[in-house]
Formats: C-alpha cells, sequence, structure tokens
C-alpha cells in the first residue's frame, strides 16, 4: 500500500457532512487510506493554510438524498476547476443494485461500498488520477458519464430530450497540475448520459 498511498498523501479530503457519527466514519476512512489532510467543508482556512493540488470531496450515506444533490451540484457550479473538477466519492454502506445505480445517477465520480479492504479503496481512489476521464456537461447536469455505470440496455427518458446541447469533456488530473479539461466537444443532438 505505500506506493500508491504516498499518491493520496498529497492529496486532501474534504467531509461534506454535518459533524458527529458522520464525520468521525469519514475521518476514519481518510486516515485508512492516507490522505495527507482531511478536514470539515466547513474548515476551509485549513485548505488555504496548506494547499493540496487534487481535493477529494467526501460524501456520506447517511447524508439525505436531497443534500447530497445539492452538494454535488454546489462542488460542479464552483468557478474554480480544483473543486469544479476534483473527485466527489460517496462513502456507502453495502447496498443493493436500485440503491448504487441511483447513486451514479447523482453523477458520484465513485461509490465506495463498506466495509472493505483498505488497499481496494486506496487502488479505487487513485484511478481518480492520471487518467482521463468522460465528462458531460447539459444545460442540467455537469459531471462524469453515468452511462459507465449503468445496466446494459437502460432507458433514461429524463436525459432524452429533443434536440439540445451538450459538451463532452475529457478530465484528466494529476499532482503535477491538479485538475484539467484537456478536450471539450460540444455538439448538438440527442444525448443520453
Amino acid at each position: 500500500m505505500a506506493g500508491r498511498a504516498n499518491v493520496l498523501s498529497d492529496c486532501a479530503a474534504v467531509a461534506c457532512c454535518s459533524l458527529g457519527a458522520p464525520f468521525k466514519s469519514l475521518e476514519r476512512f481518510a486516515k485508512a487510506t492516507g490522505f495527507g489532510l482531511f478536514v470539515h467543508y466547513l474548515d476551509v482556512a485549513e485548505l488555504r493554510a496548506r494547499p493540496a493540488p487534487i481535493i477529494y470531496f467526501l460524501l456520506h450515506f447517511a447524508t439525505p438524498d436531497a443534500e447530497k444533490a445539492e452538494t454535488l451540484t454546489r462542488l460542479r457550479q464552483y468557478p474554480s476547476p480544483k473543486v469544479r473538477l476534483a473527485p466527489v466519492i460517496l462513502i456507502a454502506q453495502d447496498c443493493d443494485a436500485t440503491t448504487f445505480l441511483s447513486y451514479v445517477q447523482m453523477g458520484f465520480d465513485d461509490i465506495l461500498c463498506l466495509p472493505e479492504q483498505s488497499q481496494l479503496l486506496v487502488d479505487r481512489l487513485t484511478r481518480q488520477l492520471n487518467q482521463d476521464i468522460v465528462y458531460i456537461e447539459t444545460a442540467d447536469y455537469f459531471g462524469p458519464d453515468r452511462r459507465r455505470m449503468e445496466v446494459p440496455g437502460a432507458q433514461h427518458a429524463a436525459r432524452r430530450s429533443t434536440a439540445h446541447m451538450h459538451s463532452r469533456l475529457i478530465v484528466h488530473r494529476s499532482l503535477a497540475d491538479g485538475p484539467v479539461i484537456l478536450e471539450r466537444q460540444d455538439h448538438w443532438d440527442n444525448i443520453v448520459h
């Protein structure tokens, strides 16, 4: 775990949850996976004092779904690319496929179900780095391409409309450059994202 844990040791994790049990749970998670800095979202002064090239935003499964969606929207609309393009990870309990897919539809970069071995969690977290990741932007969604984790043949009428504008972006996150958009393709047509 040392090699990959060192990558996360250069990253920060921000807990987007209430203080108390959810925060303590995310704190244990961040410590077990080797993040170099862990703070509550209300303590952003610590992030300014100790900047990290990549910030992971962690949400807790106990947070109500409406609050999860609102947090995702606020992060994805933030003006700074360091926040807007940051990995947003849901830490969940083991759940059924329907619940899992509802989290995918919200637009999380990854959903990690606990309990799980620390090394597997570190591996999943580091997949957010040094890879090209497809993001989709529409009038009402900005985030990872949700087709990457859905049931084959799934139909999503809510994501279809008459002709509309959407963009396909290639996002890359590295310790050297932070999160950046490598490529943007604008399209005017129907898309299921």
